[in-house]
């Protein structure tokens, strides 16, 4: 079974992950700022050449832009309605708690479908992936969409790159989300707000628990 929808959970996932607003996005792609708006509030579907627009100057993969027209797999803007439950973690996860011991800490689960997780990874990347979700906590990572209450999913089988936005276990303070950059043996997490210094470590354990892949609201 398959449903109408998609594009506007794509679209505002992407504005957060490129911390870009509607204003720039309709500057960057030609598109009207008030067509965005009615995209993201469920008001009105892109045409073909709207969502073209909007997935080039978002930089999509080729890979994406098929999926959100339907060349890849049914009509357009469909996607497969199946979700899964990823397992949601206590935010008092004692600091050094392996991954493998993470279920003793489940408090529950989040849906999350599984279109958007394979337009993020690839369908290739999904089997056998272990995913958990945490909720965010505080404003430190507002300025890369990521609100108090979120729920920020990851995968502690993805490797963390310099420059990604990871799970990170702190001794003394437990999990956070922080922008990582490694320079040599030096870590240094970085917030999305002004507000917040980096904190960085050379001599003070830290330990790189996953890669978020996105955050979802339910507010």
């Amino acid at each position: 079974m398959k449903k109408t929808m998609g594009f506007r959970e794509w679209l505002r996932e992407k504005l957060k992950e490129k911390n870009i607003s509607q204003f720039e996005l309709a500057r960057l792609s030609g598109v009207s700022q008030s067509a965005i708006s009615r995209w993201l509030r469920g008001l009105r579907d892109p045409d073909r050449d709207s969502i073209l627009k909007v997935a080039r100057a978002l930089g999509a993969s080729e890979k994406e832009i098929a999926l959100l027209l339907g060349l890849v797999e049914g009509t357009l803007f469909a996607v497969e309605e199946s979700e899964i439950s990823v397992p949601l973690l206590s935010g008092e996860i004692p600091c050094g708690t392996p991954v493998n011991g993470f279920e003793e800490y489940i408090v529950g689960t989040v849906p999350l479908n599984e279109s958007l997780l394979s337009l993020r990874i690839g369908q290739a990347h999904r089997a056998g992936l272990r995913l958990f979700a945490v909720r965010a906590r505080g404003d430190s990572m507002i300025g890369k969409g990521i609100v108090h209450g979120d729920f920020v999913i990851f995968s502690p089988d993805i490797e963390v790159q310099s420059g990604d936005i990871g799970v990170v276990d702190i001794e003394d303070e437990g999990l956070c989300i922080k922008q990582v950059f490694f320079q040599g043996s030096t870590v240094v997490l970085q917030s999305a707000n002004p507000a917040y210094p980096p904190l960085v470590f050379v001599d003070r354990p830290v330990r790189i628990v996953g890669k978020v892949l996105l955050s979802l609201s339910f507010h």
